[in-house]
């Protein structure tokens, strides 16, 4: 018991000595600086409102009204009387930047005088510091000792703000006097205290009241702690009898247990008692379930769980918990069956629970009526519609929900028709008012009870996937439209024709624009000819530019000639002309040589803005890095239609290739404008699947700078630039969505931004002395190409290459050995279904595999496309390979990009990390099957490059 009074005593003392010293060192101080900062902030504001007197009366010097002197006696008489302070004694002075006194109204003996050396009576030179403050910083607060008032025999600390005049030269400042705030901070801070110490007896009196209780509550507690260690001894008993086990459950932990969960787990009943029920779960079970059974109260229900095992393992058991009130306090009864034997008979409770906590998928039982109310409700369903917690969820009138009037009046009438409504997409208003679209499954319990309808439901969040469709199927039509469009002939674009005659004024030109709604007029000769066009640009560029007259005649600001093209002829001719002649405007005839329109390339495009080429057109006109990055985002938009409708490989990697070399190409020009033009001429060069132009959606930067040799005086300066040219190129392209190199094979790497002889060293040291892993990580470099800048500079590394394979065959060989010392990727042979047990297949490498196969043979025979199937065309055509062979492989190539094409389109769909591994559990029979076809030819290619170049194991 003694404890007990320390415990609470002593905490109750401390809390008391807290709070005055919170007062005192805190409150007080805080409190003090306050008041002290109100008044700093009063003369300065006061000073301002003096100041602007001064500026007013400058503005009527400056404006004529006043001579300099007259402003400024006007001026310094209305401040000379300005007071304020409760005895109306505070006044404002003035001094120049000498400093000499302009006027103090207390110390007029001071008027006009030099103030140089005047010192308070500490020494200090005021005035001087008065002038170096507004010096430094225009304005400012200065200390010093000063009379009081007007009683030049009392002198007191005093602050003063300052600021100076800049017009007239002149410093006007007030001051407040320290002992009069000292003062009313005392008087202040003496209320506070005792407000403090009546707060602080209040405090005490509530603490000896809380003591006071906790006692008699603590003396409670130990009485019913002791009956309930009689209860325990009663229920014990009970317990032991069991032929199932039981456990009793006290704040979590294990009050007792029968010998039934000893036998179950082999633990003894000792090494259990007191320790939480937690410590005997297995790491096997859910987090759900762990975090459910960590609470100090387990909810009501049945549980399929693991239970540790002493020696190892765990056990499967099926658990139902109740609670009871024992003694006024809440105890949890576990009851637990061994259900092991029982586990292949049937999907358990746990393998269901397991399955629905991976869906995205959320359940719920409700009322469906105008008062109807959830019953039940799943995090998941609790968080589509968009609440923080099953109780306000509660609350809400399940029909408010739905944001449709219509079906908030069929709703209830479906399912009492059919019992129930499967897969409905509603539109409903979350908890945020936010719209969300859903797909609901409704079964009724009992539909013939109209007044009481109760259904049991799934709801699923499309918002997403349907938005995802709209724009897919947006972007699908926008594809052939795109394509349809360029092909139309130009009479659907036309607008109406406006014509005046050439002599007209300008003014009647720019009336016509107006009055006609148009941008356009066509000018003509006696009402036949058309001699010219004026468009809102001349308007600006002629008119307003060169100051002309609106009086003037039409026919001096029109563009001549007119430029015209039939109304048979296609988009895409007209774009061709106003791309050719640099205009907006074409004259469209008939085929009578009959003007019909106007066709603006305005309307054109309006009619592409959306459309996949008008997409690159968006990258190219880019001027910000988020420009690029949402062009991006909607290629894959793009190729998700395309790679379903079954189009070739070859013209989606060319699609990916052509967009990712324009994101490129612009990204360095945008780079090149920030940091000025490149010093010497250079090469920005792709690698890998980019330098092959095969790329997927997930494709990482390899790219690397080639610049002129330069002299050595110049090689640091052009090193530094080509290095924060490579640096910020990628970091830019990271930001947009292309992810550094692993390997950082990138041109922020000042490795791979180097001067052509260093790169011819690079190829001849690779070639002429290749070590196998050396050259196995150097492979990538050699199927690169040009993106961006001086192409002679690859073409002359290229021929340098070309002659160092030449001369050094053996560069051929080591190529080979990579080839056929890579590990293919295969299934095993066997039953399809048990060819299940391996989960995944990396396609990147089974692909890779080909494209390193191909690459030896392009190289030994100066093939020097760098794209695999236009090497294996070629291979072909100059019949290195035979055609059967050649074909097998373009197949093979094909049959595995598409699929990783899909692959990732599928993990793009499900919200999951792109990437090049294949999970075979996912694939049908028969692809599955195709699948291991195509991997086994492999090794046959494998195989035949060890034989032509003879290498082997």
């Amino acid at each position: 018991m003694k404890r007990v009074y320390i415990k609470i005593i002593l905490p109750s003392i401390l809390t008391i000595l807290l709070f005055i010293l919170a007062i005192f060192l805190i409150i007080i101080p805080q409190f003090q600086e306050s008041i002290m900062n109100g008044k700093r902030e009063m003369i300065k504001e006061l000073t301002n409102s003096a100041w602007s007197i001064l500026n007013k009366y400058e503005n009527d010097e400056k404006n004529g009204l006043l001579t300099r002197d007259e402003a400024q006696t006007t001026a310094v008489s209305r401040i000379q009387y300005l007071r304020y302070g409760d005895e109306s004694k505070d006044y404002f002075w003035i001094t120049d930047l000498y400093p000499k006194m302009i006027m103090h109204p207390y110390r007029s003996d001071l008027n006009g005088k030099d103030l140089t050396n005047f010192t308070d009576p500490h020494g200090k030179k005021m005035f001087v510091e008065f002038v170096n403050t507004v010096k430094k910083s225009d304005h400012g607060y200065v200390d010093y000792m000063w009379q009081w008032k007007e009683d030049s025999t009392h002198i007191v600390s005093k602050l003063s703000y300052v600021k100076i005049f800049k017009p007239w030269g002149w410093v006007i400042g007030t001051g407040i006097y320290t002992e009069d705030v000292k003062k009313e901070i005392k008087t202040l801070t003496n209320k506070l205290v005792w407000i403090s110490v009546g707060i602080s007896i209040l405090i005490a009196f509530l603490l000896v009241f809380i003591f006071w209780q906790s006692l008699k509550i603590e003396r409670k507690r130990v009485a019913i702690e002791n009956e309930l260690q009689e209860s325990k001894e009663k229920y014990r008993t009970l317990v032991e009898a069991a032929t199932e086990g039981l456990i009793m459950l006290i704040g979590g932990k294990i009050s007792f247990l029968n010998n039934v969960i000893s036998k179950m787990t082999g633990f003894e009943n000792s090494e259990l008692i007191n320790h939480s029920f937690i410590e005997i779960l297995s790491d096997s079970n859910s987090k759900d379930i762990l975090e459910q059974f960590s609470a100090n109260s387990v909810t009501e229900g049945q549980f399929e769980i693991n239970l540790k095992k002493k020696k190892g393992g765990f056990i499967e058991v099926l658990v139902a918990s109740s609670t009871a009130v024992l003694f006024r306090e809440k105890v949890n009864i576990i009851i637990v069956k061994d259900i092991t034997t029982d586990r292949n008979s049937s999907l358990s409770v746990l393998d269901y629970q397991k399955l629905l906590s991976t869906m995205d998928i959320g359940f719920f039982r409700a009322r469906i009526d105008f008062k109807g109310r959830f019953i039940f409700a799943n995090e998941v369903a609790i968080k589509i519609l968009g609440f923080d917690n099953f109780q306000d969820l509660s609350q809400k009138y399940i029909l408010e929900l739905l944001a449709n009037s219509d079906d908030r009046k069929t709703l209830r009438n479906l399912i009492l028709e059919n019992g129930f409504i499967k897969n409905k997409i509603l539109k409903i208003h979350k908890k945020t008012n936010e719209i969300a679209i859903v797909s609901v499954t409704l079964v009724a319990f009992n539909n013939e009870i109209s007044e009481d309808l109760i259904c049991d439901g799934i709801i699923e969040d499309i918002t997403f996937r349907e938005k995802e469709r709209a724009d897919t199927a947006t972007v699908v039509a926008e594809l052939k439209s795109s394509i349809f469009l360029m092909e139309q002939p130009v009479r659907a674009f036309l607008s109406p024709l406006v014509t005046l005659d050439s002599d007209c004024a300008i003014q009647e030109v720019t009336r016509a624009f107006e009055k006609r709604n148009s941008d356009c007029i066509l000018l003509t000769k006696n009402d036949k000819d058309y001699i010219g066009i004026v468009t809102g640009n001349d308007i600006q560029k002629r008119v307003l530019a060169l100051n002309l007259s609106v009086q003037n005649p039409a026919y001096l600001i029109m563009s001549s000639p007119v430029y015209s093209i039939s109304d048979t002829d296609s988009v895409a001719d007209a774009m061709t002309v106003f791309e050719e002649k640099k205009i907006n405007h074409l004259v469209v005839k008939n085929n009578a040589g009959i003007v019909t329109g106007i066709l603006r390339i305005n309307d054109i495009y309006i009619g592409l803005k959306n459309s996949l080429s008008f997409l690159q057109e968006s990258v190219k006109r880019a001027e910000t890095d988020e420009e690029l990055r949402q062009c991006y985002k909607k290629q894959l938009l793009f190729i998700k239609p395309l790679l379903h409708s079954g189009i070739s490989v070859k013209y989606i990697t060319n699609l990916t290739s052509s967009f990712t070399e324009a994101i490129i190409h612009r990204v360095v020009e945008l780079t090149i404008k920030e940091i000025g033009d490149p010093p010497v001429p250079f090469s920005f060069i792709f690698l890998g699947s980019e330098g092959r132009k095969e790329e997927t959606l997930l494709t990482d930067q390899d790219n690397a700078i080639v610049y002129e040799n330069v002299l050595p005086d110049k090689e640091v300066s052009v090193n530094n630039y080509f290095n924060t040219l490579g640096e910020k190129v990628c970091f830019l392209l990271d930001y947009i969505g292309y992810s550094f190199c692993k390997g950082k094979i990138m041109a922020n790497n000042k490795q791979w931004c180097k001067p052509i002889s260093v790169w011819e060293s690079y190829f001849t040291n690779w070639i002429t002395a290749p070590e196998p892993q050396n050259l196995m990580d150097a492979t990538i470099f050699f199927d690169f190409r040009n993106l961006y800048g001086d192409e002679s500079i690859t073409n002359r590394l290229r021929n340098k290459i070309s002659m160092l394979i030449a001369n050094h065959p053996l560069f051929f060989y080591h190529l080979a050995f990579n080839t056929f010392n890579v590990k293919s990727p295969q299934i095993s042979s066997g039953n399809i279904i048990t060819d299940r047990s391996a989960d995944s297949i990396d396609l990147k490498n089974a692909i890779n595999l080909i494209v390193m196969f191909t690459r030896t043979y392009a190289l030994q025979n100066n093939v020097w496309h760098t794209n695999t199937l236009e090497r294996l065309e070629a291979l072909k055509e100059i019949q290195v390979l035979n055609e059967s062979t050649a074909n097998e492989l373009i197949f093979a190539y094909n049959y595995l990009m598409k699929l990783r094409f899909l692959n990732q389109i599928h993990l793009s769909d499900n919200k999951l990390p792109l990437s090049n591994l294949l999970n075979t559990k996912n694939l049908i029979d028969i692809e599955l099957s195709m699948l291991k076809k195509v991997l086994s030819l492999l090794p046959l290619y494998q195989n035949k490059i060890s034989v032509d170049f003879r290498v082997g194991n």
